[in-house]
């Protein structure tokens, strides 16, 4: 048993002696779907084994998040990397065998950075996920589907947007603060041209980043950076709703959210807003639905599932019985789904992946 699941078994044995039974509900009663095709845009497909052709540098597997992370959650019991990496599809695969049948999820990639030759910059690169292991992977279920990672940077970077298009991603996923990507960088309009041409979607992280432990620049999380690519048409999700940063225009959170009327082709993810540091975040979409509209539902599946997130964060828009019930949940997925559907997140949010991304279809 992980310490997140001994921390929810525990307060599940104490919070009954602690409240009146008039404060406590059943899991079952509070477990709600959508009715609609729920599309997440942000599944992790997380690796380490040269066989997958994985790359941990030793600066990210030290870094505190990751070890932070390794303390409440199990990503893969093994005695080799391999062993390990396929510990964690198995258990993802077991998570999403109990969803709805109308759920897809968008498993996510990650490529490296690139020096001036176009060159893969290993000395550089904090961890390295392969297009070809998630193109894998997504074989294994029709619920998951795949996107990519192309650094702009690299020397084959549109030959690889073709073979990825080819093969079935629908999605390319980029962290610019830790790939060292200026969105804004007109060397690389071809790049967003055939992005287009293909039909390809931006999942670009926006705001600060801290949870993969290293950053090239934090500035180039500032989601002013995509109004180049927005231009061009691109279809684009701003993952986490770029909460977390500011400059003197205020912080990135209210700029993007300044931008998404004056942009009918950039659009959010709620991704990692369920963190206690980013909790405010989430709250105050959840008191302006009009937000809604163009907000995409993405898990961040597994990044988060620590105590750094927890229903009771909610309290106030939830009931003490209603958090209670939540944090008993033992799928990390569904209990992430009941609490936003709890929260009254709008139904056809959790279907707005389907909109955004072109090539992602819904059963039938």
């Amino acid at each position: 048993m992980n310490r997140r699941r001994f921390l929810s078994t525990f307060a599940g044995g104490v919070a009954p002696l602690a409240f009146p039974p008039v404060f406590r509900r059943s899991t079952d009663e509070i477990i709600q779907f959508p009715k609609q095709p729920i599309a997440d845009v942000h599944v992790h497909l997380l690796g380490s084994s040269p066989v997958n052709g994985c790359y941990l540098s030793s600066r990210f597997q030290n870094s505190f998040a990751v070890r932070f992370s390794q303390l409440f959650t199990n990503l893969g019991d093994g005695d080799t990397p391999d062993a390990r990496d396929r510990a964690y599809v198995d258990r993802l695969l077991r998570l999403i065998s109990e969803l709805p049948d109308n759920w897809r999820g968008i498993l996510l990639p990650m490529d490296g950075i690139y020096d001036a030759s176009g060159e893969l910059d290993l000395n550089s690169t904090l961890f390295l996920i392969p297009n070809d292991y998630v193109l894998s992977v997504a074989g294994e279920s029709e619920k998951l589907v795949p996107a990519a990672s192309v650094n702009p940077h690299r020397k084959d970077a549109i030959d690889e947007l073709e073979r990825v298009a080819a093969l079935g991603a629908v999605v390319v996923k980029w962290i610019p603060n830790t790939m060292g990507i200026d969105p804004s960088d007109k060397s690389i309009l071809p790049f967003y041209r055939k992005m287009k041409q293909l039909n390809l979607t931006l999942l670009s992280h926006t705001g600060t980043e801290y949870a993969v432990g290293g950053a090239v620049d934090q500035t180039l999380g500032n989601p002013q950076l995509l109004r180049l690519p927005l231009s061009e048409g691109l279809n684009i999700i701003a993952a986490h709703c770029a909460s977390g940063g500011g400059d003197s225009n205020g912080s990135y959170f209210s700029q993007f959210l300044g931008m998404v009327d004056d942009f009918p082709n950039l659009y959010g993810d709620i991704s990692g807003l369920s963190m206690l540091h980013k909790v405010a975040s989430l709250r105050h979409l959840i008191r302006i639905p009009h937000y809604f509209e163009k907000l995409c539902y993405g898990s961040d599946f597994p990044l988060y599932y620590t105590p750094a997130t927890s229903p009771f964060y909610f309290l106030g828009l939830l009931s003490i019985s209603t958090a209670m019930a939540l944090e008993k949940i033992p799928n990390d997925l569904q209990r992430d789904i009941a609490t936003l559907t709890t929260l009254s997140a709008p139904e056809q949010f959790f279907g707005r992946g389907y909109e955004v991304i072109n090539g992602l279809k819904a059963e039938e």
